[in-house]
């Protein structure tokens, strides 16, 4: 029996009014960002299952069948496959909503999103993104700019839009990351250390990335793939501001030192200069296993990306390779992934 998928929705499913509404909740605005999500899943989830029992969720054969006739993402599989993970883990976050408030899971309405989620804020909890467990929610501050570090270890996926602003073009690209972390006695470290100049005492820690990378302008047969280790060397009592030494720079792969601040929201700011260029990204998490990223480098080559990047929580099967899947000109490199 095959699914029958409903038609391609070509703008945004929820209406002015109802965007109004979310923005009157005076939330702080990641938690609105995350009402947001959710409202808009439902309201994608709601389309999917048009033609299904009222208030069941759709299968997954609906959902991939809905997103494959996206004019949007015709040209991006991988990405279509993290929407088709964003809508599952959606449509479980909605069904555990539903159970407490005795109803089905798609008969839910803005209002109830909207009311759950002040009722959390009230509560000193906070709305997450689709999917990220309970048990799991970061409700911490992020102490440190190491403490930020040592959380983006392990395996994530990327999915990545960067403008190209002297050609006003967009690229589309997809990486795979690896993230460990080093001890700051490592040799690795002390030796980047040494190469800046700096004394490698004052090293608290540091990672190593490997990335796997395509974008929508390569070449056929050209990849993206690396490594790059950087360690940091705190300058504030805090640890939340100093140096972060690298053997690849973002803009340029000689070795290069930057500074890193943690701001007032607990992202993750690195500046770095060049003879030619400056480069700025700031990370954050949207919830334990969703990373944010933006940069921009200004110089003789004007970019601007934003990357959203999901944690891989399974192993791969034994001999299984992860190349990008996305076909993606040459970028920057970045401490935190490609």
């Amino acid at each position: 029996m095959t699914t029958e998928a409903p038609p391609p929705q070509s703008q945004s499913p929820l209406s002015t009014a109802e965007l109004a509404e979310l923005e009157a909740t005076l939330l702080p605005a990641l938690e609105r960002h995350h009402l947001r999500l959710l409202a808009h899943s439902l309201r994608s989830l709601q389309a999917i299952a048009a033609h299904q029992p009222a208030g069941a969720l759709p299968g997954h054969d609906a959902i991939c069948a809905w997103a494959s006739q996206q004019p949007a993402l015709a040209d991006s599989p991988c990405f279509q496959a993290v929407l088709v993970e964003q809508l599952e883990a959606a449509g479980r976050q909605l069904q555990q909503l539903a159970t407490t408030l005795g109803r089905a899971p798609l008969a839910l309405e803005l209002g109830d999103l909207i009311a759950a989620a002040c009722d959390h804020r009230h509560s000193h909890s906070h709305i997450h993104s689709p999917g990220t467990p309970v048990s799991e929610i970061q409700s911490e501050s992020i102490a440190d700019a190491l403490s930020f570090f040592r959380l983006s270890c392990g395996r994530w996926r990327s999915q990545r839009s960067s403008h190209h602003l002297l050609h006003r073009r967009a690229e589309a690209g997809g990486s795979f990351i690896e993230v460990v972390e080093i001890a700051a006695a490592d040799p690795r470290l002390i030796a980047i250390a040494e190469l800046h100049g700096e004394n490698p005492a004052g090293l608290v820690g540091g990672c190593r990335v490997t990335w796997n990378a395509s974008m929508a302008w390569d070449k056929a047969g050209e990849a993206h793939e690396g490594e790059s280790v950087f360690g940091l060397i705190p300058t504030d009592e805090l640890g939340r501001s100093g140096l972060l030494l690298r053997d690849r720079g973002y803009a340029e792969t000689a070795p290069v030192a930057g500074h890193f601040a943690m701001d007032e929201r607990d992202g993750l700011l690195l500046t770095t200069s060049y003879e030619t260029m400056a480069s700025l990204e700031r990370f954050s998490f949207a919830g334990p296993n969703v990373r944010l990223r933006t940069s921009t480098v200004e110089g003789l080559s004007n970019t601007a990306s934003f990357c959203v990047e999901t944690r891989l929580l399974d192993s791969p099967e034994p001999g299984a390779t992860t190349p990008a899947e996305e076909p993606v000109s040459e970028q920057p490199l970045s401490p935190l992934g490609w």
